[in-house]
């Protein structure tokens, strides 16, 4: 199975976001079904309304809604750290990555919300081989990684300078 058939995704892990990390590994399939993010409902109503907004757009991309989850997450990117984390990376799945680079220029972590809902997105980028993949996280080598995506180089390109 070659690239072109393997597109980049986002896969959800269910743990502590330090315990992930930027690395190159065999391409595996994964189901995001067991990541949705569910609020009682008495607790929902009392929500802010841009953290409903990042409910619904981290709950619409698990249910392969794209262009919902980026209009969700567009409503909350601009107070809530991983809205505009996730936002970015939906762009970079939907090719928008002239957006994604907009909203990751001077981009400071900080993974509260992921911490606390222990559902941490990886970007996954495919190897042209289609057996190997980039897996993107929240550390360090994985902020360097992607802003190596959006100026345009390969998976192979940015596992070779980042040492992986």
């Amino acid at each position: 199975m070659n690239t072109a058939e393997k597109k980049i995704d986002i896969y959800i892990f269910k743990g502590h976001p330090e315990k992930v990390h930027t690395q190159v590994a065999p391409w595996a399939e994964i189901d995001n079904s067991e990541a949705y993010m569910e609020i009682p409902f008495e607790f929902y109503l009392d929500m802010p309304e841009e953290e409903k907004a990042f409910v619904e757009g981290f709950n619409k991309f698990i249910d392969g809604d794209f262009k919902g989850s980026r209009r969700e997450l567009a409503k909350s990117a601009s107070k809530i750290p991983e809205a505009k984390y996730m936002f970015a990376l939906v762009n970079i799945v939907l090719g928008k990555f002239r957006e994604a680079s907009l909203l990751l220029s001077g981009f400071k972590p900080d993974w509260t919300r992921f911490i606390q809902t222990w559902r941490v997105p990886i970007l996954v980028v495919p190897f042209s081989s289609g057996d190997k993949a980039l897996y993107i996280a929240l550390d360090e080598k994985g902020m360097q990684a992607l802003n190596y995506l959006l100026e345009g180089k390969t998976p192979e390109e940015i596992a070779f300078l980042l040492g992986l």
